[in-house]
C-alpha cells in the first residue's frame, strides 16, 4: 500500500468495519421479527401515523435471506471499490443519505405502499463512489469510468419514470425501480456538494484530507 493510497483512501480495518456494520445492521432488521415489522417502509404508516423512523430503517429491512445476501454482497463490493479513494465514514454517510432520500421520494409514489432493502442506497453509493474514484489514477480511474457507465445505463434501461415498480418472478416481489433512480440522483448530489465543499475548503485535490 503506497503513502498516497493511505492518505486518500480508507484503511483496510476501516473498510472491513464498514462492511461489518452494514451486514450486522441489515441482518438485525431482516431477521429479527420485531425490528423487521417496525423497520419496513409503510407509506400509510409514515404519512398518516407519523412513523417517520421508517424513512431511516427501511433500507436495512430486507424481504428474505436471498434479498439480504444480494444487497449485503453488493454493499461489500462497493465499499471495497470506493474505499480505494474514499474514507469509510464518508462512504457510510453517503449510503445513509441516499437510503433516506430514496424513502422520502417514495412518499410521493402512490404505487409504492411498502418497501424494504438497500438497493436505492446502493445505487447512490455506486454513482458517488464511481465519481470519487475518478479522482484517482490508473486502476481507480478505470473502475470509476466503468462503474459510472454501469449505473447510468442500468437506470436508463429500467426507466423507472415509466414503471416505478416491476414484478420480478425470480424474487417473488415487485422491484421498486424508482428507488434505484432516486438513490442514484442522491449519490450525484452528494458528490456535487462534496466537490463544492472541497473547493470552498481550499481548492486543492487534497483539501478534504488535510489534517
Amino acid at each position: 500500500m503506497t503513502p498516497e493510497r493511505r492518505r486518500t483512501g480508507a484503511t483496510w480495518p476501516g473498510v472491513l468495519a464498514a462492511i461489518a456494520a452494514v451486514w450486522a445492521l441489515s441482518a438485525l432488521f431482516t431477521f429479527v421479527p420485531w425490528l423487521h415489522a417496525h423497520g419496513l417502509f409503510l407509506r400509510d404508516a409514515v404519512r398518516t401515523d407519523h412513523e417517520w423512523w421508517r424513512l431511516l430503517s427501511a433500507m436495512w429491512a430486507h424481504l428474505g435471506w436471498r434479498h439480504w445476501l444480494a444487497d449485503a454482497c453488493a454493499a461489500a463490493g462497493l465499499l471495497l471499490l470506493a474505499g480505494r479513494e474514499a474514507r469509510a465514514r464518508d462512504m457510510l454517510l453517503v449510503l445513509l443519505i441516499c437510503g433516506v432520500a430514496a424513502q422520502i421520494a417514495l412518499l410521493r409514489v402512490s404505487a409504492v405502499g411498502w418497501y424494504g432493502g438497500l438497493s436505492g442506497a446502493l445505487h447512490g453509493l455506486a454513482l458517488w463512489g464511481a465519481l470519487t474514484l475518478l479522482r484517482g489514477a490508473g486502476l481507480s480511474r478505470v473502475i470509476g469510468v466503468l462503474l459510472s457507465l454501469g449505473v447510468l445505463v442500468k437506470v436508463w434501461l429500467e426507466q423507472s419514470w415509466l414503471a416505478p415498480i416491476v414484478f420480478e418472478p425470480s424474487w417473488g416481489f415487485g422491484v421498486v425501480r424508482a428507488a434505484h433512480a432516486t438513490g442514484a440522483v442522491a449519490g450525484l448530489v452528494c458528490w456535487v456538494l462534496q466537490e463544492w465543499w472541497r473547493g470552498r475548503a481550499g481548492g486543492g485535490p487534497d483539501a478534504a484530507d488535510a489534517p
